[in-house]
């Protein structure tokens, strides 16, 4: 066998000192991240290539909990708005992904029971939930006002914010100072009410009328701004953060608010199915299996260990 000659020598110990340099900016990189606020890391979906989810086991005495009608159809029925990168959406292979399909997928494995994750909109969703045509939503806001029919398990921190073009000349708004932009929302979110209150507002009180647009998800109003339909998109801060981060040249974040969470939404009369999701849930944190979803997506600074039922009082905000 022929020695390796001078050259290969030095190329590899370059390319060991190229390999220890990358390793150490990352440490340093995800120290810096940690004691930042909240962010989403852009290359997080790419982390991890084991199959987190795969790693998970039935628990029978959670599994136990469910209610007997559950056990007989051995699936859980979610319907989901899969347009909320990196939370939920579609992948390049047509699938629904994110953390928190994940999520309900590594539950469905401590309860032992499918999770029959059915695409959906989102203004959809609660009325179809409480006409029991699915035993869960997966996932939105948790409104003290929603909570009437709904119980929560909440398991996200959320937030909202606007993604603007990047051309806009204003770097930094407030909603009074909204008047004479074209500003984009989700039907059904409660961006929309918080814009059609705006835009009142500016009826009243400015000669720069609001314009705003309601699309019938996310994924579209992000393409109007992109477009140049409109100026700005009014949207869930992680999945906003994320897009200004895949394409810094295109967006910029003007407006933040981080005064919400995310809910798994489950129907009221329905008390046996949420307490052994709950559970199922409990056991993947405890189990590690929920932080490093979290990492996985890069939605670290977002999580909720406790996942409480209906907390939204608890946190704060409307």
């Amino acid at each position: 066998m022929r020695s390796p000659n001078n050259n290969s020598v030095r190329e590899n110990n370059a390319m060991k000192r190229v390999t220890i340099l990358a390793l150490s900016t990352m440490v340093g990189l995800l120290a810096v991240s940690a004691c930042a606020n909240p962010t989403v890391d852009d290359g997080g979906q790419q982390a991890g290539s084991a199959d987190i989810v795969a790693s998970v086991q039935k628990d029978d005495t959670i599994a136990g909990m469910l209610p007997e009608e559950t056990k007989k159809n051995g699936r859980i029925v979610v319907s989901i708005n899969a347009d909320v990168e990196p939370v939920k959406f579609i992948d390049s292979d047509g699938k629904i992904s994110g953390l928190n399909p994940d999520l309900l997928r590594a539950a469905g494995k401590v309860l032992g029971t499918e999770i029959d994750l059915q695409e959906g909109t989102f203004d959809g969703m609660v009325p179809g939930l409480e006409a029991k045509r699915y035993d869960a939503i997966a996932s939105i806001g948790d409104f003290v006002e929603r909570q009437t029919k709904i119980d929560f398990i909440d398991y996200l921190k959320n937030g909202t914010a606007v993604m603007a073009d990047k051309s806009l000349k204003q770097d930094s708004l407030t909603p009074e100072r909204f008047c004479g932009l074209r500003i984009g929302y989700a039907r059904g979110t409660s961006q929309q009410g918080n814009l059609e209150k705006t835009a009142t507002q500016c009826e009243t009180t400015s000669a720069a009328k609001l314009e705003i647009n309601g699309y019938q998800d996310t994924g579209a109003g992000i393409l109007s701004v992109k477009s140049g339909a409109a100026d700005a998109f009014w949207g869930d801060l992680p999945q906003m953060l994320y897009n200004v981060k895949k394409e810094p040249e295109l967006f910029k974040i003007v407006y933040t608010e981080q005064k919400s969470v995310l809910g798994i939404g489950i129907n009221k009369d329905n008390p046996q199915l949420r307490d052994a999701l709950q559970a199922a849930l409990l056991k993947l944190v405890k189990d590690g299996v929920y932080e490093d979803l979290l990492a996985k997506w890069g939605l670290q600074d977002f999580g909720i260990p406790e996942m409480p039922i209906n907390s939204k009082n608890k946190l704060g905000g409307k």
